[in-house]
């Protein structure tokens, strides 16, 4: 037990049990360069798109359709990490986090098995084009994955595993 100022005793506060604030900054921080990956993917598919050959393609078409739900997400995130930096801590502003943050993981993990697909049926002149592709996807996973473990300690895991899905 630890002792209050005034004399009274507690039991000693997980600190992954609540908000910690300070990890506000490291959240938005790792989710802004999973969305400055996510430029770079659209830039990319921008590219693809116009090449002939490969436009047409519906593989090219589920890639492009599935960079608008992970853009979403990580944009609805990063609203999210904006409202709670505004001391916004409304329990739906939470969920929406978590969700968010969720659904864009689910998405991404979507959208390697278009890029793969595609990789295999475009001709073979075009291929390092889309590896170049799957490493922005690494990053911008990598980093979103990142944003998620400081926007856990930031909301605590009692509040994460609450809103997690199942």
């Amino acid at each position: 037990m630890k002792t209050s100022e005034s004399g009274q005793s507690r039991a000693k506060q997980n600190p992954s049990a609540g908000p910690r604030p300070e990890r506000l900054q490291p959240a938005k921080n790792a989710l802004f360069q999973s969305l400055f990956a996510e430029s770079i993917l659209l830039s990319i598919a921008g590219q693809m798109a116009s090449l002939p050959g490969i436009h047409e393609r519906p593989e090219l078409r589920s890639v492009r359709e599935e960079d608008m739900r992970r853009g979403h997400h990580r944009l609805t995130a990063q609203g999210c990490l904006e409202r709670i930096g505004g001391e916004d801590w409304h329990e739906t502003v939470v969920s929406q986090l978590v969700g968010s943050l969720y659904n864009a993981r689910r998405h991404d993990r979507i959208q390697r098995g278009n890029l793969m697909e595609l990789k295999r049926k475009i001709p073979a002149d075009a291929r390092t084009a889309v590896e170049n592709w799957i490493q922005w996807l690494d990053y911008s996973e990598n980093t979103l994955q990142e944003a998620m473990v400081h926007s856990r300690e930031l909301i605590g895991s009692l509040q994460w595993n609450r809103f997690a899905p199942r």
